[in-house]
């Protein structure tokens, strides 16, 4: 095994406590001033550069015992674990020679190097202090610029491979859980009504047909002309607006004693305790669905945060880690991740 047992052992989102607003992602670029951008660079350049940035990153005072792991050295089913672990848009499958990725202890913080990049700092946070989460990865930059150049144009800031993202080159992406919105068919409209210049919303795939785990991500679509300020007000205050739709949504729902949702909650929890084979999106989604139940007293027997942990460690990667299981086969898959979840929930009682 080549990942940090930290990294196995913990989940993101696991000392959560925002049932609706499990967490923002701060993501931070950088390239260097000396070299190509990665789309150019030369197959020497990529290992000079991963070099020079894990070097310094690997020294950090903010980081505790941060790791290397380089591309060439991961199987396909741990750079799919980082992929997952992390919520990224794209996936690792195709990094190489030359680009790695550095972790630390927290499991919540990855650097991509020589990945679209020269530098991506990313830092998950999902205890509310994003405010924190801005300022340490602000120090892990400002640490390293002291050591080496970044690419910096006195018009457009900070440069990178996509021109959009230019600028302060900071996104900020807020994961909501809005489970009543999207199963009352209220949330396009809802979107509507909150649209802002410069926001955008979408699911863990990258668009609004992606919303599996009824998980709604929203990031700001460039920083070109944006100062981090403005960009974290902005999210947060999107944020805000639609949990607190969710929220109240939520209330009614419980005041009015709805028996459609009971009915869906039912039908997951049904699916999830009795199933022999289970898919990664049909078991997302029942995750959510007993989630509200639980937000609604509908369901006990179990905790937010242990839900949020089932809903990283029930993905393919994750599985295959936590088994010490080559998965290979859909249906052998689907058949572990069954009996993984009936393990977990077997203390969930539905009170409806």
């Amino acid at each position: 095994m080549n990942l940090p047992p930290s990294l196995i052992d913990k989940t993101p989102w696991q000392e959560g406590s925002n049932p609706i607003w499990p967490a923002t992602c701060l993501t931070l670029r950088r390239n260097l001033a000396r070299y190509s951008f990665p789309p150019k660079l030369s197959s020497s350049h990529f290992q000079q550069v991963l070099t020079l940035l894990s070097d310094d990153l690997l020294k950090s005072p903010i980081l505790t015992q941060p790791a290397l792991l380089k591309a060439e050295g991961l199987n396909p089913n741990e750079k799919e674990f980082l992929y997952e672990h992390f919520l990224c848009t794209d996936g690792f499958q195709n990094t190489l020679s030359g680009q790695g990725f550095i972790v630390d202890e927290s499991a919540n913080f990855l650097a991509l190097i020589n990945i679209d990049d020269h530098l991506q700092l990313r830092l998950i946070d999902s205890q509310g202090n994003w405010e924190n989460a801005y300022n340490t990865l602000s120090q892990i930059e400002t640490d390293l610029s002291s050591r080496i150049e970044y690419a910096f144009s006195p018009r457009f800031g900070y440069l990178t491979s996509d021109p959009r993202l230019c600028g302060c080159a900071l996104t900020a992406q807020a994961y909501l859980h809005l489970p009543a919105l999207i199963h009352t068919e209220q949330l396009p409209q809802t979107l509507q009504k909150q649209k802002e210049e410069g926001i955008t919303a979408s699911g863990l795939g990258g668009s609004l047909d992606d919303l599996y785990g009824d998980l709604l991500v929203v990031h700001n679509s460039y920083t070109l002309g944006m100062s981090e300020e403005n960009i974290l007000r902005d999210i947060h205050s999107t944020a805000m607006k639609l949990a607190m739709l969710e929220k109240t949504l939520r209330m009614h729902l419980k005041e009015e004693n709805n028996l459609q949702m009971k009915d869906q909650i039912s039908r997951a929890y049904g699916l999830m305790r009795h199933s022999h084979q289970l898919q990664t999106k049909e078991t997302l989604s029942a995750l959510s669905l007993i989630k509200l139940g639980l937000s609604l007293q509908w369901i006990e027997g179990i905790t937010d945060s242990a839900l949020n942990t089932l809903f990283f460690k029930s993905r393919r990667a994750h599985l295959a880690e936590l088994l010490s299981e080559n998965l290979l086969d859909s249906q052998e898959i689907a058949r572990l991740r069954a009996e993984f979840i009936h393990q977990h929930i077997q203390s969930i009682q539905l009170m409806i």
